[in-house]
């Protein structure tokens, strides 16, 4: 039974970063087409808007997915 709520809860997790990453798919594309076009007056603004909202993210991210590999059956850091 444990194990079938772990499974749910990893699940969930997943889940989460999977719309996460998606959010942050909407973003490059608005950032891309700015960028594409060329709007000088809203440079920094963009950068700024990929640093928030593409970087930190995905660093919260990768930091998520490391923590939820190390829980998973068979990893390093349950084996300690």
């Amino acid at each position: 039974m444990a194990s079938k709520r772990a499974s749910r809860t990893v699940r969930a997790e997943l889940q989460d970063v999977i719309a996460r990453l998606k959010q942050l798919q909407s973003t490059l594309a608005v950032a891309v087409g700015a960028l594409r076009n060329q709007n000088a007056d809203i440079d920094v603004d963009i950068a700024n808007l990929l640093q928030r909202s593409v970087a930190d993210t995905l660093q919260e991210q990768i930091e998520k997915l490391e923590a939820l590999a190390g829980r998973l059956p068979g990893s390093r850091a349950q084996a300690r």
